[in-house]
């Protein structure tokens, strides 16, 4: 299966020499921020050149000495390579340099997993708007996986008529991909289903249970 990621650096300045070496902590996690562990993680400079390699804790990070340039990374699981793709680390003007470097590497294998802490007003298809940060992440995501088609998912609980929480599973799902559509993803990407209560995956006679049948589900189509 192809799979992509992508990096989010994250740095500070502080002023000593822009030409010193410095420690960039890799982190290589799934979707929903689970750490993959025992993944190989190579740095190779822009002709090929092997410089260094680490590989993920149980914390699924580890560090690399590195200097401002142009590189690029390798993943492995199990020796086999998932993705290569190249970074860019500028070098900063006068004497500042990076400082706390961390490279955040967005790993999902899953055909399919849920958008944690995706809310919706109360038997409405508005997105709350505190979960703006889990659909653009969506949105950096499928910036990656622009050769692949996704279907998304919604899914109520059972309180209501049946036919209403259908009504309002796809409309969620809708909204959803109107979200990411205007914030450049290609609308062609992307299919909306509504599965209102046909699909509970917890016991719905409980509210703990009803509220993780209410939920938004990412899944890769063949």
């Amino acid at each position: 299966m192809k799979t992509k990621f992508f990096f989010l650096l994250l740095f500070g300045a502080t002023l000593i020499r822009a030409q010193e070496s410095f420690d960039a902590q890799i982190l290589v996690k799934n979707f929903n921020e689970l750490a993959i562990s025992n993944a190989e993680v190579q740095l190779y400079n822009t002709d090929g050149v092997f410089i260094s390699k680490g590989i993920t804790d149980a914390d699924g990070q580890f560090k690399l000495n590195m200097k401002p340039g142009k590189y690029q990374i390798k993943l492995l699981l199990d020796g086999v390579i998932k993705k290569e793709r190249y970074i860019n680390l500028p070098v900063l003007e006068g004497n500042e340099i990076y400082h706390k470097v961390r490279i955040f590497v967005l790993y999902e294998e899953r055909k399919q997993f849920t958008l944690e802490n995706l809310l919706f007003e109360n038997n409405s298809a508005v997105i709350d708007e505190q979960s703006y940060p889990i659909l653009n992440k969506l949105v950096d995501f499928l910036r990656n996986e622009q050769d692949a088609q996704f279907e998304i998912a919604g899914h109520t609980d059972n309180v209501g008529a049946e036919k209403d929480n259908q009504l309002l599973s796809e409309n969620r799902a809708k909204a959803v991909i109107a979200y990411v559509v205007a914030n450049g993803i290609d609308n062609s990407q992307l299919v909306a289903k509504g599965y209102g209560e046909s699909a509970p995956m917890a016991d719905n006679a409980t509210g703990e249970g009803r509220a993780q049948n209410r939920r938004t589900e990412v899944r890769k189509l063949e």
